[in-house]
């Protein structure tokens, strides 16, 4: 018996510790991991990893893909290959697009464009609003990962696209999470209330003003704090597992924090920018720094890192929103009219590893924060997020630089590298050398290897589908929709 690839001599990096040591892979699984290259059985193909870091594959809790007919912003083709060379081995999507999936049918239309399209394992999330709450049940029969829905109305404009994804009215939070309970997956939360953020809007479009610093100031802390108090109180009612998203606020997170103290079942995500930019850095981007929630102060930056580092914050999304750079500018440099969302696939590493090569974060908080609690919180963790025999061969091999190298939006896989304005010029120490997915080599060295189709549809590790009395288990073989 041979392995078919053996990892050798690289720093194997663990949530609890970095150690040397030697990978076995079989049949797209770990096989093996060990200190001593003698107990390692031998390989067909070998890679000397000595001076790299080996991390568990990353897996991207929050990503907006779009596909369909938004394939020309972003497909599931586009994205494996961003996400490959990224060192991001499992995307998860957001439900929001064409046609969104908080339909039984528009969600097993997505799964089959991933089925079709993706190179690296894709999970999907269901919408959930207050005009779908019979199809909750269903979607997480059909395999969702868990669920999302926004705190506010649909934008307008864009209602068909998040039909099914809104809960803003009086009881309506509860409603959905009382349905999303039944089903024992978590809901995921855009958290910010709209009332503040429409008054503050229009105090700010009457006074003509129209910078960066106006938009992150029409969206205040405050309104993500009332937001992220109403959602800490619907799941002390409900018992739903709960998220919220993109945390941007430390004053929200801290929230989050002493609600898990007693005893909600609450728990954040956030996304690399917020523990990197401030909304004073970002003023001179205009249209191109235009996200929700927005950008924070420099002090709240700066404590966010520390919550960070410190755990309280246990996943890691990019919020990838792709837009053309057409789109972006269709209304000149108005800050109140363009399309929200930064192109943020391919940049949620390069910003961690920048924090540590400041020495305010370490490469073990990173493989928890990326990889093994959202594996833990979706449902995955019998195949996703550690370096562990019995999960899946997907290993991420990094090297540190000896000369920083600079970040070029020309040089990106995903659509939307256009928009990516913000990150130009940024100095990076660390670059991804090979990705592995399931085992398989996806990305070598600056070269992604395509390979269309072979990403696999995730779903929970095995649970009791809601409703169905059938075990629903992540096995594209065996009972994938």
């Amino acid at each position: 018996m041979f392995n078919d690839i053996n990892i050798l001599n690289g720093t194997l990096i663990f949530p609890e510790n970095s150690r040397k040591g030697h990978i076995g892979v079989t049949q797209g699984k770990i096989s093996q991991i060990t200190a001593d290259a003698r107990k390692l059985t031998p390989a067909e193909k070998s890679i000397d990893a000595a001076g790299l870091l080996v991390f568990p594959g990353f897996i991207d809790s929050h990503v907006h893909i779009r596909g369909g007919v938004f394939s020309f912003r972003e497909d599931f083709v586009s994205a494996s290959s961003a996400a490959a060379a990224a060192g991001i081995t499992t995307l998860m999507e957001m439900p929001g697009c064409a046609k969104p999936a908080s339909t039984l049918q528009n969600f097993l239309l997505r799964v089959a464009e991933v089925e079709r399209d993706a190179w690296v394992d894709v999970a999907l999330y269901g919408g959930a609003g207050a005009d779908n709450l019979d199809q909750i049940v269903p979607l997480a029969a059909a395999g969702a990962i868990g669920f999302k829905t926004f705190l506010m109305p649909p934008v307008r404009g864009r209602e068909k696209e998040f039909y099914g994804l809104c809960a803003a009215g009086p009881g309506e939070l509860e409603s959905v999470m009382t349905q999303v309970a039944k089903t024992g997956l978590p809901l995921t939360i855009h958290c910010e209330d709209p009332v503040i953020v429409s008054a503050s809007t229009e105090r700010m479009m009457a006074q003509g003003k129209n910078r960066v610093r106006d938009f992150c100031a029409s969206r205040p802390e405050t309104a993500e704090i009332k937001a992220v108090e109403r959602a800490i109180r619907a799941a002390g009612q409900t018992g739903c597992r709960t998220i919220v998203a993109h945390v941007s606020s430390v004053a929200a997170l801290a929230m989050i924090v002493k609600a898990q103290l007693a005893g909600v079942d609450i728990h954040a995500e956030t996304c690399a920018h917020y523990l990197t930019f401030d909304s004073d850095s970002m003023d001179r981007y205009g249209v191109f720094a235009r996200m929700k929630p927005p950008f924070r102060s420099r002090v709240n930056v700066d404590r966010l890192v520390l919550g960070y580092a410190a755990g309280q914050i246990e996943i890691t999304g990019s919020d990838h929103a792709p837009f053309t750079r057409q789109e972006k500018l269709q209304n000149g440099t108005s800050i109140w009219r363009a399309p929200d969302g930064l192109p943020g696939l391919e940049m949620t590493l390069p910003l961690l590893f920048r924090l540590v090569e400041e020495g305010r974060l370490t490469y073990e908080r990173i493989a928890g924060n990326t990889a093994e609690n959202t594996a833990r919180l979706f449902g995955l963790a019998k195949s996703k997020g550690r370096l562990e025999p019995g999960r899946d061969a997907d290993l991420v091999l990094v090297a540190r630089l000896e000369t920083p190298e600079y970040l070029k939006r020309a040089t990106l896989r995903s659509k939307a590298r256009d928009c990516a304005v913000i990150y130009d010029g940024l100095a990076v120490r660390h670059k991804v050398m090979y990705t592995f997915v399931r085992g398989r080599l996806a990305y070598e060295t600056g070269n992604v290897l395509p390979q269309r189709g072979q990403g696999r549809f995730l779903q929970p590790d095995s649970r009791a589908a809601a409703g169905s009395g059938t075990a629903i288990r992540n096995d594209k073989e065996k009972g994938s929709v």
